[in-house]
């Protein structure tokens, strides 16, 4: 077992928001998300939320993947094709898959299905923010538990370009030792687009995996794995591309996935923003001008808009403190929505 056995995961996350579109002929261009930094605190760990996600296998990612540094603009807002399945991933319960024992220490767990009623795996997990993320192991009806000695942080507490970490873990089944030894490395930053959701700021982790297979003490296979992720504050994993398994270490821009997975839904009370009331629009000069109700609750708001509604790739045009914000009228539609930001 490695920590790619993520790679069967599903996220699929239903974004229960309504939103008001507004249409006008305006010109504006995607706002380059400035670094970020990625905290554990912002992972996913509430039970009961949950995250979907579009899966294809066997596909080509080197024209996707894009180079180092930052900052870039990954545009994954496709819409669903033909070949993809939908994965979903609940958080749940530790005791969900039977299996606590094994795993004494987890205070939760993420259940992974290929919808409609495949289920993967679980993996086990708990947070402490001073330190990370602690990754226990895993459970699938097909293969066992796969308890890690010792466990993995497998998210540092706080995350930012440039940085880099690494841990290594055994399991043993049966007369086999494991051995994954799991080096990371945020290598870019920049803006992600996601389908249904829109354009989130994100850093994006190069991971490699080198798995040795022992029989007592005797090394007989070694193979490795090579991951992105683009992590995004309250996603976890929001895009992530798993290389097939390799006798070699597979190239930074390697041409044969095992499975690409994008985020297009999630659900989630602390993540998903409220839309603002009362949003209007109007013409003063060469300007249009959104205002919309006043949020108690807002420390800002976030625009956002797309040039066809058949369209899932929303854009943020900017992050106005106030209940207001324009910008110049030209020739090109524009539809608007407006969150609120806590």
């Amino acid at each position: 077992m490695n920590n790619t056995s993520h790679q069967y995961i599903c996220p699929r996350v239903y974004a229960r928001v309504a939103w008001l579109c507004l249409c006008l002929t305006l010109l504006g261009a995607l706002s380059t998300q400035a670094q970020i930094t990625f905290t554990a605190a912002q992972l996913p760990t509430a039970i009961g939320n949950y995250i979907e996600e579009y899966v294809s296998t066997n596909a080509n990612p080197s024209t996707i993947i894009g180079p180092t540094g930052g900052p870039q603009v990954w545009d994954f807002s496709q819409a669903q094709q033909p070949e993809e399945i939908v994965r979903r991933v609940d958080i749940v319960p530790p005791a969900d898959g039977g299996q606590q024992a094994s795993f004494p220490n987890a205070a939760y767990a993420e259940r992974y299905i290929d919808e409609p009623n495949d289920i993967l795996e679980w993996d086990y997990y708990s947070l402490t923010n001073s330190i990370g993320r602690y990754y226990f192991g895993s459970y699938a009806p097909d293969a066992g538990a796969s308890v890690f000695s010792p466990p993995a942080i497998d998210i540092p507490t706080m995350v930012g370009y440039g940085t880099n970490w690494s841990y290594t873990v055994n399991t043993t089944l049966e007369t086999i030792t494991e051995q994954d030894s799991v080096s990371a490395t945020v290598d870019a930053f920049g803006t992600v687009i996601l389908p249904q959701l829109g354009s989130f700021p994100a850093l994006r982790v190069n991971q490699l995996t080198t798995t040795k297979e022992f029989i007592g003490n005797t090394l007989f296979n070694t193979f490795y794995i090579r991951e992105y992720y683009w992590l995004v504050p309250g996603f976890d994993k929001a895009v992530h591309i798993v290389s097939q398994v390799s006798s070699t270490p597979p190239p930074a821009n390697f041409t044969s996935a095992y499975e690409i997975r994008r985020v297009f839904a999630v659900y989630s009370v602390s993540l998903i923003p409220s839309p603002v009331g009362s949003l209007r629009i109007s013409l003063q000069k060469d300007s249009a001008i959104l205002d919309w109700l006043a949020a108690s609750n807002a420390s800002a708001y976030q625009v956002q808009a797309v040039g066809d509604l058949t369209l899932t790739n929303w854009q943020i045009l900017a992050s106005p403190a106030s209940n207001s914000w324009s910008e110049p009228v030209t020739t090109t539609q524009r539809f608007y929505r407006v969150f609120i930001e806590p």
